[in-house]
């Protein structure tokens, strides 16, 4: 069912913000006086009742002036609605500190309880509107995907029609210029069907997320800039996912022989300890953040646009980019068994795609003739871009030692063959909003990932903020 057009019930998200509220406020008192909360007149001087009314009279401001203005919850995915929640909530704490302080009883009030309130309001809103939620789209048959028909190539409308009702489409992205093209796009519009054209540019159908506001004109960048956020003495290049990969595509004859790297936290460290090893990385034609918190300084930095490109994500882009078989694809790294997982996930997923070879070599050190038949495998096959999946510091000194050798843009990617593969399962898109990725991680592999996660991070922090190298 489309969603467009559909009210929802504002009013009961009220109804729950009040009643989670309520509930938050009496959980908090019950916490802070435990001992005598059953003896209402150990702690009921007036004080407390009267903050109560107080904030659910200010939520009933804050949802109109707020969060009704917004789109709706059933529209938000968890992480708009948890950020949705946690502004609306610290506005109702400092309006209701306010009250506190404007009648002069600010120190007769508990500051555990003002806390208490804030921390559990959000937890306990949160949850409520997430079950509210998944309950109203699910009983109104709302939870399906919503689902868009592309037309990728010249197709009779009487087809396009027929496949759009067939398989319960919302709406039609038509992405092919030709002749017939006016025809379709009548013939959809006499069928009321909701039409879409994709832009192109540069030989280029353009994405989402790369698209800038310039003048007023929907614009799209021609390269990476050429400016490099410098820390630790690494020289990150500032960039979008998407606008990565243009570049890249664009620019793939002058990239062969050269390699790019995906340094996080994790390597940045390694870079501040070992100089050899930050040479390596300053080597690469570019080094992207593949780190929430280094994309973050960048934007500190005043860089706009910056944003954490991972090599999962690159890699996710560049396949989807390249479905039609304009650049090449080889794979070196990981063992035979993800190697296999992950042809058959992108011959499934990226129909069109041109995979040149797959190799999966020893994983102890090469001999010089074994190392000179890989290099000859990978350029026999003629590949544009060759995957690496060896793992870092692995796969940037492979890289390195073998620039102007293989003929191709090399790609230090190590855990993104598992993640496309799907031998190792990344975490959802909600978490990897917040940055939280790494943790989602750490519950998966705890054994190997405690240290590097909680030990280099600690030194991430200490170095930042001690020596900005």
């Amino acid at each position: 069912m489309n969603r467009r057009g559909i009210r929802y019930p504002a009013k009961r998200i009220l109804v729950l913000d009040e009643l989670t509220l309520i509930v938050a406020f009496f959980a908090t008192l019950a916490i802070r006086y435990r001992d005598t909360f059953r003896y209402w007149t150990t702690f009921y001087d007036g004080l407390y009742i009267n903050f109560l009314i107080v904030l659910c009279l200010v939520q009933a401001l804050v949802f109109l002036g707020f969060d009704k203005r917004k789109k709706s919850i059933f529209e938000m995915d968890p992480v708009e609605n948890l950020m949705s929640v946690v502004k609306s909530k610290v506005i109702l704490i400092v309006l209701g500190l306010l009250y506190l302080y404007a009648t002069q009883r600010g120190e007769q009030s508990s500051r555990f309880v003002v806390a208490g309130v804030l921390v559990l309001s959000i937890i306990f809103g949160f949850v409520a509107r997430m079950i509210c939620r998944k309950s109203y789209l699910k009983n109104h048959d709302l939870s399906a995907e919503y689902k868009t028909l592309e037309v990728t190539s010249d197709e009779d409308a009487a087809e396009v029609i027929a496949k759009y009702h067939q398989g319960s489409y919302n709406d039609v992205l038509v992405h092919v210029v030709s002749e017939g093209y006016d025809n379709l796009l009548r013939k959809l519009d006499r069928e009321g069907i909701r039409t879409f054209i994709g832009a192109t540019a540069l030989d280029y159908q353009v994405r989402s997320g790369i698209i800038s506001d310039i003048n007023g004109y929907a614009s799209i960048p021609a390269s990476v800039r050429s400016e490099r956020f410098n820390l630790f003495g690494i020289n990150y290049a500032v960039s979008r996912t998407e606008e990565a990969v243009l570049h890249v595509m664009r620019h793939i004859k002058e990239l062969s022989g050269e390699y790019i790297c995906f340094s996080n936290v994790h390597t940045s460290v390694m870079a501040r300890e070992d100089a050899s090893y930050r040479d390596v990385l300053n080597g690469a034609a570019f080094v992207f953040p593949d780190g929430t918190p280094i994309a973050t300084l960048e934007q500190k930095k005043g860089y706009v646009g910056a944003e954490r490109v991972a090599g999962p994500d690159f890699m996710e882009h560049m396949f989807r980019d390249t479905q039609d078989g304009r650049l090449s694809h080889f794979f070196y790294g990981a063992s035979q068994e993800t190697l296999d997982a992950l042809k058959e996930n992108l011959l499934k997923k990226y129909p069109g795609i041109d995979i040149r070879g797959m190799y999966s070599p020893p994983f102890r050190a090469l001999s010089e003739e074994e190392d000179r038949a890989d290099v000859n495998l990978i350029n026999g096959s003629g590949a544009d871009i060759i995957w690496i999946g060896l793992g870092a510091p692995k796969q940037e000194k492979w890289m390195n030692a073998h620039k102007g050798e293989i003929g191709g843009v090399m790609m230090g990617v190590g855990a993104g063959f598992d993640f496309h593969a799907g031998t190792i399962k990344r975490a959802p898109k909600w978490i990897q909003k917040i940055g939280l990725e790494w943790l989602f991680r750490l519950f998966q592999d705890p054994g190997r990932l405690f240290k590097r996660y909680f030990v280099t991070n600690g030194k991430f922090i200490w170095y930042f903020l001690t020596n900005r190298k």
